[in-house]
């Protein structure tokens, strides 16, 4: 045993209830809350107006991987409201997926929340509000985008704002208010475009992140469920039967999350999850391409 990380979480139940030890933790919840976040873009009509489909808002809800499928279906969201890729404030990045980014170099349409912004701008063109500054603290995307998480999750407003990664807000809420937005997500609790959201993850888990990430994996080993995942450590899971699991690992590290989300989705929410061995034990890998340790979780 090396180095140890800790991890806060907690289960709500179909009743509302919240077991587990660290329920009214707030977190930042970061990339998790994206198929929140685009609950309004839904409720607008954004999709039927501009003719986008389930891959378009599965895109939305993602933190994609960055290859050629994941950006060409982002390109497909800006053409077809009249916009091209300068118009994303995200700044450029490397594909997430490291397969595919050696010798690409970063850009604005490969970075993991370009589908995000694609959509959110779509909802600017739509209600006329301006694109210059759409990420930005103020503008009403944004304010909308607010008003949907703290919807979802079941409170009167974030305890905390900040700037996430991408440059929209990122929302500060209890590790049990998040759950029970995925429960709700994935239970049916947020009416019909809360249903499309998860519909479309469903159907598309390999947009939704990439091969290998833990929440393309327990989409597909699991039916009904649905996951995201966040920066610094967050990871959010819904049921179908109206069950959710939060974590955040104390520390940040995101390489935490996959063996400790197994580990939850397993004990705590009673799953058999048949993933990829490499999220069970993740591995370590020394500079000459050596596994020399992994990763666990322990209870």
């Amino acid at each position: 045993m090396e180095s140890e990380h800790r991890v806060a979480w907690c289960v709500v139940e179909p009743d509302g209830s919240a077991q587990g030890p660290d329920p009214g933790l707030p977190v930042f919840a970061r990339s998790a809350v994206k198929p929140l976040q685009a609950l309004g873009s839904v409720r607008a009509g954004v999709l039927e107006r501009f003719g986008l489909g389930d891959r378009h808002l599965a895109l939305a809800c993602a933190s994609h991987g960055g290859s050629a499928a994941h950006v060409g279906v982002v390109a497909e969201v800006l053409a077809a409201c009249g916009l091209v890729e300068a118009a994303l404030g995200c700044g450029p990045e490397r594909p997430l997926d490291a397969r595919v980014a050696g010798g690409v170099r970063p850009s604005r349409i490969r970075h993991n929340c370009s589908g995000k912004h694609a959509l959110g701008l779509a909802r600017c063109v739509v209600e006329d509000w301006p694109l210059d500054g759409y990420f930005r603290a103020g503008h009403p995307l944004q304010g909308a985008m607010r008003d949907c998480v703290a919807e979802a999750c079941g409170v009167a407003e974030p305890s905390e704002e900040a700037t996430d990664g991408c440059g929209m807000r990122t929302f500060a809420v209890p590790l049990a208010a998040l759950a029970r937005a995925f429960a709700r997500l994935a239970g049916g609790g947020l009416g019909p475009s809360g249903d499309r959201c998860a519909a479309a993850m469903r159907a598309h888990p390999e947009l939704v992140a990439f091969e290998g990430a833990i929440d393309t994996e327990l989409m597909r080993a699991e039916d009904g469920l649905v996951a995201k995942i966040g920066a610094e450590g967050v990871f959010a899971v819904g049921l179908g039967e109206g069950r959710g699991l939060a974590l955040k690992i104390r520390d940040g590290s995101v390489r935490a999350v996959a063996p400790a989300g197994v580990a939850l989705v397993r004990s705590a929410l009673g799953l058999g999850a048949a993933v990829p061995d490499a999220l069970v034990a993740a591995p370590i890998v020394n500079s000459r391409g050596v596994r020399v340790g992994e990763l666990r979780a322990f209870t």
